[in-house]
């Protein structure tokens, strides 16, 4: 069913090996949100488009930020201010509309079975990831927060998660789950993931543009998120990988930092 759309990806794009080491077998998996387990891109914008305020809001902040007229803070807090007043039933109604992603509860319990340890580190919202966290049973969930007061959105956000710091998680998510950078592996669609890439034991592009393809072990373009299993499972199988390092360390940024 599965298999012919993953691509070993480091081959193709690095002619000679950075780092070599031989992986202990794998332990943990992160996983990213928006775009990985859901089907919805970004949930910053699926809120936007759902209150209207994307095309002359939140999508005039996104160029702002691209740009580098503004910064991650100022970006978001800028989205914020924008659903002030929204209550906090409607929100959680509108995200509530965004699917996961085919295959996603059965990729999360076959890795349960197998006996991994899972964790969700996203930079989008904690009313979503909160949410699908407990859905499919993740042990650790990291992502930003919106401020309420009296039931309704404040206009502030509190950061725990730029569009480029997942990184600096992942030692902590190691230690809550017991776990070394050398047994985990990391899923994701965008630039922030593929910063996490180099960081652990085994990087997969989920759907993920060339860009972040290149950082990645492996590349899986399908629909279902089943498609990566045969990456990861029987665990046991999966401890004598090359891990190949890019030489470049920070990437430009590219792609909806949400």
């Amino acid at each position: 069913m599965f298999g012919n759309n993953i691509t070993n990806k480091k081959p193709s794009f690095y002619g000679g090996l950075v780092g070599i080491r031989q992986e202990e077998p794998l332990k943990a998996v992160i996983f990213d949100l928006d775009g990985t387990l859901t089907t919805v891109g970004s949930v910053w914008q699926h809120i936007h488009e759902r209150l209207g305020t994307w095309e002359n809001g939140g999508l005039v902040s996104l160029e702002a930020f691209m740009a580098g007229r503004i910064g991650y803070l100022e970006f978001a807090l800028r989205d914020a201010a924008l659903w002030k007043g929204v209550s906090r039933e409607r929100l959680e109604a509108i995200v509530s509309e965004i699917p996961l992603r085919p295959g996603a509860r059965e990729v999360v319990a076959t890795l349960k079975r197998d006996g991994y340890r899972l964790a969700l580190l996203s930079s989008g919202l904690d009313v979503l990831a909160s949410r699908v966290a407990a859905a499919l049973g993740f042990e650790v969930w990291v992502s930003n927060s919106l401020g309420f007061r009296n039931g309704v959105l404040d206009g502030r956000v509190t950061i725990h998660v730029t569009w480029d710091g997942k990184p600096r998680y992942v030692p902590r998510i190691c230690d809550v789950l017991g776990v070394e950078p050398s047994q985990v592996a990391a899923i994701g669609d965008s630039m922030g993931d593929a910063l996490v890439f180099p960081e652990v034991a085994l990087g997969i592009a989920f759907n993920a543009p060339p860009e972040v393809e290149t950082w990645a072990d492996f590349s899986v373009r399908d629909g279902d998120l089943r498609a990566i299993l045969p990456l990861l499972t029987p665990r046991e199988q999966t401890g004598s990988r090359i891990k190949r390092v890019p030489d470049r360390l920070v990437p430009e940024i590219a792609g909806s930092p949400g």
